[in-house]
């Protein structure tokens, strides 16, 4: 695939990682151009790529990651976990949908590191062998990490939200 249509294909499905991630769109932006640049001087090295998608997650995840060793991320972005911009006809669900999305996203944040990514990655379609390249793990730990974190979030949801996602 060509540096055009590998950017093409690829360049909104990155935007929402970054709001998944609870980026700024300026920092979102940034990271994105640096991933894609990366990507592009890698290409002039007349590297192959057998997952460019894969290979932009993995540069992306850790451009965010050594951003965070310098500064706190925690801010609130209500679309994080929406991926669909579905709206329905009755308000009410629509308020409650976004208090789901809300509270989800808030129990994301708060979430360790790796238990985050790997949820967010599985969120996107990302296979348990692309996940585990991205993420740096193990193959057979995918699953199991996947697992814990799927449960995790399930018993603290279960715990603060339990009326609202039975």
């Amino acid at each position: 695939m060509s540096f055009d249509e590998v950017y093409t294909k690829y360049y909104h499905e990155l935007r929402r990682f970054g709001k998944q991630l609870n980026l700024t769109q300026e920092k979102c932006e940034d990271i994105e151009q640096e991933t894609f640049l990366k990507f592009w001087l890698e290409l002039k090295k007349d590297l192959t790529f057998s997952n460019p998608r894969a290979w932009l997650y993995k540069v992306f995840l850790n451009l965010v990651r050594s951003q965070l060793v310098a500064e706190k991320r925690r801010i609130n972005n209500h679309e994080s976990i929406d991926t669909t911009g579905e709206q329905s006809i009755d308000p009410h669900i629509d308020y409650i949908r976004s208090e789901k999305q809300q509270i989800l996203a808030q129990m994301l944040d708060q979430m360790e590191g790796k238990e985050n990514e790997i949820l967010l990655l599985y969120n996107n379609g990302f296979s348990y062998a692309e996940m585990a390249e991205i993420l740096g793990m193990n193959p057979n730990s995918v699953g199991k990490t996947l697992v814990r974190a799927i449960e995790s979030l399930k018993r603290t949801l279960k715990i603060h939200y339990h009326e609202m996602f039975e």
